[in-house]
């Protein structure tokens, strides 16, 4: 499909990233920090929450209702054309992926920073040729698909690295680090860990429910008392992979300073990440849903809300490892109320209820999502905290409720 339309990929200056869990995020600070350098910047992420005009950005702005129907209306005779071709019809991701292409170079974009959707050697972004790649934090997670081993999903995701370009990690398991140590010494290229030597240093000084203040340390620089919007002590490490791979640009002719690295992350926003979008009593959005993230969202809580009466709103993909997510965030539920998405894929309410009674004995089951939100809040008291979770789908479907658009 791209060489139909002359490649367009290979003449757009990039950074591509993977990982299991934080890859979004990463994605979204470091088109921050570039945006903030005065580059036009491209951003490509997967999945959406409200409307898949979130996948592609430039400049923090969603691509266009009418932008998406031109782009449509051009790349319908390439994808028909291969439709009986021994390729086979392209996937949705496959296909956006295409207009994501044509966009940037339509609106002549400076840089593109490109998420892969599931994996990374067979991923359709993985067509870019980088200028620098990152990986975030490998874990279990699309098994069926990546394989059963850390092993096996860290060799999926290494798949990114291409021959002599840089590529900065967040802190791995040995199995996984193993993986990538092998890959960038096969292929002859950099490689820069957070927290080991060489690699960027990040510590957080200070945390409350706006933002957190962290001080990166890398080979270049000492970035201090950057405010970051995005909470919890894995967005601080995801921040830290944004900088390094911005840093890694430097060899050509892009130069990040530390006022624009400060202004960069402090202007990100990524919703449905730990977002607090209301107080008294507190109500969090967050998308973790797997074991991973479930880790993730438990460690922010019981950092940001010790003592307080927590409600957990919780909502799980079948393909996803139930138990696991149940085991770290029900016990630090007084109250949990199971709901289920729209999704076909979703977890009955009441199936998922009788799945966590065993970590929390307070349950009760509510459909839609928006009416699992209200009983959550007709129950709570204002220094509560109510955390919709275990599904993107289902903090999507939150946001529509309550009228929010993610732009």
């Amino acid at each position: 499909m791209l060489e139909d339309f002359g490649n367009p990929h290979l003449g757009l200056r990039s950074v591509h990233i993977a990982g299991t869990k934080g890859k979004g995020s990463t994605a979204a600070m470091t088109a921050a920090i570039l945006s903030a350098a005065g580059l036009r910047t491209g951003l490509y992420t997967s999945p959406h929450l409200v409307s898949f005009r979130e996948r592609i950005r430039v400049d923090k702005e969603l691509i266009s209702e009418e932008d998406v129907v031109a782009l449509v209306e051009s790349a319908v005779p390439v994808i028909e054309s291969i439709r009986d071709s021994k390729y086979g019809p392209p996937s949705f991701f496959e296909a956006y992926t295409l207009l994501a292409f044509l966009h940037f170079v339509r609106k002549r974009v400076d840089f593109a920073v490109m998420e892969t959707g599931l994996g990374g050697r067979l991923d359709a972004t993985s067509v870019v040729s980088p200028l620098a790649c990152a990986i975030t934090r490998i874990d279990y997670d699309h098994m069926q698909e990546l394989g059963s081993t850390i092993r096996e999903i860290a060799a999926e995701k290494a798949g990114i690295i291409k021959r002599g370009v840089p590529v900065v990690s967040a802190p791995q398991v040995p199995e996984a680090m193993e993986v990538l140590e092998d890959t960038c010494l096969d292929r002859r290229a950099q490689l820069l860990v957070v927290g080991q030597p060489g690699g960027p240093h990040v510590s957080v000084s200070s945390a409350d429910y706006r933002r957190q203040v962290m001080t990166i340390d890398t080979q270049q620089h000492v970035y201090a008392d950057i405010e970051c919007p995005l909470l919890g002590a894995h967005q601080a490490e995801n921040a830290a992979v944004a900088v390094g791979l911005v840093e890694c640009l430097a060899p050509h002719g892009i130069e990040i300073g530390e006022d624009t690295v400060r202004r960069g992350i402090a202007s990100v926003r990524w919703p449905g990440r730990f977002e607090i979008v209301s107080v008294r009593p507190y109500v969090i959005l967050d998308g973790a849903h797997d074991a991973a993230g479930a880790d993730a969202l438990a460690g922010t809580l019981e950092a940001m809300f010790p003592g307080h009466r927590i409600i957990l709103v919780l909502g799980i993909q079948r393909d996803k490892d139930t138990d696991a997510i149940a085991a770290r965030l029900c016990p630090l539920a007084d109250r949990v109320i199971t709901t289920g998405s729209s999704s076909p894929r979703a977890v009955d309410a009441y199936e998922l209820q009788r799945a966590v009674f065993r970590h929390c004995r307070h349950t009760a089951a509510y459909t839609p999502v928006s009416l699992a939100v209200q009983e959550a809040i007709r129950q709570s008291r204002p220094p509560d905290a109510i955390v919709i979770t275990g599904s993107l789908y289902v903090v999507g479907e939150e946001m529509k409720a309550l009228g929010r658009e993610v732009a």
